[in-house]
């Protein structure tokens, strides 16, 4: 069904994706062109835990480059129409996190 998605309808769900992780934010504040880090006060972790809920929902993996090449909403609606469905392979950590995921 996520694949079957217009690209406003994609935008909308990250939106109510984002808005559900964060969980202090309201729907109203937040457009296409909102810059998701510099206009909310938002951690690393509450980051990393809207990008797993999106990644999940559309069944994607985009190389984790790209992520650092995202701002608004309305880039990170072209990187989900681009890898929706796409699963590109990650290198395994080194160490004990290495080990854990082999």
């Amino acid at each position: 069904m996520a694949n079957e998605l217009t690209r406003n309808q994609i935008l909308e769900k990250i939106i109510d994706i984002f808005v559900e992780e964060i969980g202090f934010i309201k729907r109203e504040e937040i457009s296409a062109s909102t810059h998701i880090t510099r206009d909310f006060k938002i951690y690393t972790d509450d980051i990393t835990i809207f990008l797993e809920a999106v990644e999940k929902y559309f069944d994607m993996l985009p190389p984790l480059e790209e992520w650092s090449k995202i701002a608004t909403f309305d880039e990170f609606t072209d990187l989900t129409l681009r890898y929706r469905g796409v699963k590109i392979p990650r290198s395994k950590p080194s160490g004990l996190l290495g080990w854990l995921f082999r």
